[in-house]
């Protein structure tokens, strides 16, 4: 979607325009056509220019989803506002309209996918066995970790496509020797140093470690 769309002030409905250049000549004849519709529909309204705020999108269903109701907020040259994003079928364009309302608010955590953790965990050890409590423990000293994280201050490497709402980022490295230091009562000598080769092997974003980020909307002041 292009980052600047025209309002129309007495309707509160807004019409992206399209970024030159991105799509086929069907889809760009199709945003042109939508764009002359809504400059007539709205010409006597008075329309403005508003652009989009980055770190500013929510969503209540996955990136990917069409259905998926949007929310993000853009700047005039007076104001700030919430815009809402959808449609009521996968037939229809999608609609933007000022929202009346900020949008609902959502959990914001960072943690890893635990089952995931775990089942890594074992793999990693195959043909040998570890104990059950121990990668118990493995993965509680993980999320306790991630719970102190403020999710606004780290860097996702891209959108989760299971979750709304949530990136994927990598372990940070300071964590991983932190992570190491808690575990080295957990496990003995051969043991801790095949954990050291797992946190090493999956600390990155496609990891077993991965952090997900769940943030809600950035709002900016008018």
């Amino acid at each position: 979607m292009s980052d600047t769309l025209l309002l129309c002030r007495r309707c509160g409905i807004l019409q992206p325009l399209a970024p030159a250049g991105r799509r086929s000549a069907a889809v760009d004849d199709d945003a042109a056509e939508e764009l002359a519709l809504f400059r007539a529909a709205h010409a006597g309204h008075g329309i403005d220019e508003a652009h989009r705020l980055p770190d500013t999108s929510l969503a209540d269903l996955p990136v990917w989803d069409p259905m998926a109701t949007r929310w993000f907020q853009v700047a005039t040259a007076t104001e700030t506002l919430f815009v809402r994003s959808g449609r009521s079928s996968v037939d229809e364009p999608r609609g933007y309209v000022v929202a009346s309302a900020p949008p609902p608010a959502s959990h914001e955590a960072v943690d890893v996918d635990a089952p995931l953790l775990r089942r890594a965990l074992d793999r990693h050890f195959y043909p040998h066995t570890v104990r059950s409590a121990a990668i118990e423990r493995f993965v509680d000293i993980v999320l306790d970790l991630c719970a102190d994280l403020d999710p606004h201050a780290v860097d996702t490497s891209f959108d989760d496509t299971r979750l709304p709402n949530t990136g994927i980022a990598p372990f940070p490295p300071e964590l991983c020797s932190t992570l190491l230091e808690r575990c080295s009562g957990l496990f003995n000598a051969w043991e801790l140093e095949r954990v050291r080769v797992f946190v090493v092997d999956h600390s990155l974003e496609d990891g077993a470690l991965a952090l997900r980020v769940r943030r809600s909307l950035v709002t900016h002041a008018a």
